[in-house]
């Protein structure tokens, strides 16, 4: 089962864009691609879910479908061997993919920064990192919260002798049941499920503390870098539905709505939209940009934790050179969205 959200087609094709079919398949067309997701289709993806409703990729000579995945693994492996697919992973995710041998290439930032964060229902303190001393922390397994959590620990001094840190495929309902005092989570995943349950809750952001983590990043095959032109173009239109979605919410709310099927009301996703500003595009930062330094970082992060074994090139592992040809050809699009 999969989304299938195809540009060519008038939203009113898409009244539920849940589409059933079986196996991913390869698109055979040369301007068909898939955009392989590493989780649910979410609000994070709104800028291609408004660029396929509003045929911008066909304004770009491009289809795309988005298909939903279930891991950075998921997105890595899909994308690695086929060329007319282009993923999106957690940073942590796309360098140990990269550590292992897939030749994969990242090209933009899907967000900027991270939108991992800690939430806690209302009747738990949670205002600054000691708080997060003596708790049971929770996550879904997964090296974006795992690594954001370790930086945090790390950069604020916290003891760990009394924390109980536990790997839940059930993070969300864990919290609500009071299994975990805190949740460390994707504002656009987690946060949005905790957000559509009613709970009370309180949340603290690991930037308000020192860690500023790269987000996921779009990638694709060393084979399909072959035609940077297309990724390019690609990016426009990513870039085009975002700064839609952000200038007509009550026409792009709705559509966004019905793609993610999250149980969010429209007051809830138009809280989401607004707190996600700060990760499409953080104080000076342009969308789509790829930190070179952050990624080092992270790097040199996951090879202390012994998650990757050896670095890898990573002169080698981007190429910034698409973003930047975009931005010298075609900066209006990718202008500022408004705050």
């Amino acid at each position: 089962m999969g989304i299938a959200i195809v540009a060519g087609l008038t939203w009113d094709h898409l009244r539920s864009p849940i589409a059933s079919g079986g196996a991913r398949s390869v698109a055979s067309s040369s301007g068909s691609y898939v955009l392989q997701l590493n989780g649910p289709v979410s609000p994070a993806s709104g800028g291609a879910i408004v660029a396929i409703a509003d045929h911008l990729f066909e304004r770009e000579g491009l289809s795309v479908r988005l298909m939903p995945g279930t891991s950075d693994a998921d997105a890595t492996s899909a994308v690695a061997g086929d060329p007319h697919a282009i993923g999106v992973a957690s940073a942590q995710g796309f360098l140990k993919a990269r550590a292992e041998g897939l030749p994969v290439v990242a090209f933009a930032s899907s967000y900027v920064a991270s939108s991992v964060e800690f939430y806690a229902l209302s009747s738990v303190r949670l205002l600054e990192p000691a708080d997060l001393e003596g708790k049971r922390i929770g996550y879904r397994p997964g090296l974006e919260p795992s690594t954001v959590l370790s930086a945090f620990i790390a950069k604020n001094f916290i003891r760990q002798s009394g924390l109980k840190i536990i790997e839940s495929d059930g993070a969300v309902s864990d919290l609500l049941s009071g299994k975990l005092d805190i949740l460390v989570g994707r504002r656009d995943v987690e946060g949005v499920t905790l957000e559509g349950s009613g709970a009370p809750y309180r949340s603290l952001s690991p930037g308000a503390f020192g860690v500023h983590v790269m987000g996921p990043v779009f990638f694709a095959s060393k084979e399909a870098l072959a035609s940077t032109a297309t990724l390019e173009r690609f990016l426009i239109a990513i870039a085009n539905g975002w700064v839609s979605a952000y200038s007509d919410p009550h026409r792009t709310g709705p559509i966004i709505l019905r793609a993610v099927n999250q149980g969010l009301d429209a007051d809830q996703l138009d809280r989401f939209m607004d707190a996600q500003r700060r990760f499409l595009r953080p104080s000076g930062a342009r969308f789509g940009e790829l930190d070179p330094r952050r990624l080092k970082d992270l790097q040199e992060q996951l090879l202390r934790q012994r998650i990757i074994q050896q670095p890898t090139d990573l002169a080698n592992a981007v190429n910034l050179g698409i973003q930047a040809e975009v931005y010298r050809t075609k900066s209006e699009p990718l202008s500022p969205i408004d705050r």
